[in-house]
């Protein structure tokens, strides 16, 4: 677990990160690293370890999000199930920067068959020198419901990072019974976490973490090609075939909660590889964190303009900026259907 004078472990679900007054916070999401670690992957393990390197020197962020499937222990494509030793492996890797990390998990990190299960690469994580993680609760759906509380010297709040599990696979099966999502409970906990917040702090705002894109991401993306203005583009694109939204099936009451609950301003998630789309819907800004991905979809690696880092940055009177961080010269900013 990471330690340092300005970090403390507050309990088994919040951590506090002690900000000098006057200076901005700089967070990295990296989403979708696909790395794995095998016999068969170690062309494209290569390429995405180089793009991590170049995108954080780029950045130098002050935390690094990542927002799930950053191993992928998918036999035919990396020639191993062992998913602990991938989580090893990426520990390591990242350790070596010396900067603190986070994460939530996605759908592939722990694929039908692999070694471990959430639990068993949770006590790994936490094993990391750099690594802040927790389980959160263990009555919740998941593992990883906790929050990252950015602090002033005197130790209020000034942005707290919510990080959720966003669940893999619905009932019945893996894939084929289509993508979860964030479940009540996980809901009814982070809007009593957020609404404890806001007692003391009533215009507080806070970012939520996860994998999976919300229901609502796609909602907002049709009505903004019809051209209704309530719904404000910010940057990037789809750029999945047939502006494919890897959506869950299931109706999560989450993002109309966090409407109602009014504290979350900014959501982040990851999942489908090619969209990089970021615009703002009932007040909250939902974005596609650029992703690192070589080998996770067939011929990927010939894509180049989805493929970074998102930069978010709090500024020291609170502004909160996010940009994409391209690893090459061209981004994609079209988005089909535009209205003027």
């Amino acid at each position: 677990m990471y330690r340092s004078d300005q970090f403390k472990q507050v309990d088994d679900e919040t951590f506090t990160i002690s900000i000098p007054r006057g200076a901005e916070f700089r967070i990295l999401q990296l989403t979708d690293l696909h790395l794995g670690f095998g016999p068969l992957s170690r062309g494209m393990d290569r390429l995405a370890l180089e793009a991590v390197r170049t995108i954080i020197g780029k950045t130098n962020p002050h935390l690094i999000v990542l927002t799930g499937d950053s191993i992928f222990p998918f036999l035919p494509k990396t020639g191993t199930r062992n998913n602990g030793k991938q989580a090893k492996r990426l520990i390591e890797f990242l350790d070596g920067f010396q900067l603190p990390y986070t994460l939530v998990f996605g759908n592939h990190d722990c694929e039908l068959l692999s070694t471990c299960g959430k639990e068993e690469l949770a006590e790994l994580y936490k094993q990391g020198r750099y690594c802040i993680f927790a389980e959160g609760r263990k009555d919740l759906t998941g593992v990883g419901n906790f929050l990252i509380e950015l602090v002033d010297e005197a130790g209020n709040v000034l942005l707290p990072l919510v990080l959720l599990d966003s669940n893999m696979y619905g009932e019945g099966g893996w894939f084929f019974s289509g993508f979860d999502g964030i479940h009540d409970d996980q809901v009814d906990w982070c809007m009593e976490r957020l609404t404890a917040l806001r007692q003391d702090d009533p215009d507080i705002k806070a970012m939520a973490f996860f994998h999976m894109p919300l229901r609502e991401f796609k909602e907002a993306y049709e009505k903004m090609k019809l051209g209704d203005r309530a719904v404000l583009y910010r940057h990037g694109s789809i750029a999945e075939r047939d502006e494919y939204f890897g959506i869950s099936k299931f109706k999560s009451s989450f993002f109309d909660r966090a409407v109602e609950n009014g504290v979350i301003q900014w959501m982040f998630c990851g999942h489908d590889h090619l969209n990089t789309l970021s615009l703002v819907y009932k007040g909250i800004q939902m974005t596609y964190g650029m992703s690192v991905d070589y080998l996770g979809y067939q011929t990927i690696r010939k894509s180049y303009i989805q493929r970074g880092g998102t930069l978010i940055t709090r500024r020291a009177d609170g502004r909160v900026d996010i940009a994409m961080v391209p690893l090459g010269p061209v981004v994609s900013t079209r988005v089909r259907g535009a209205k003027g």
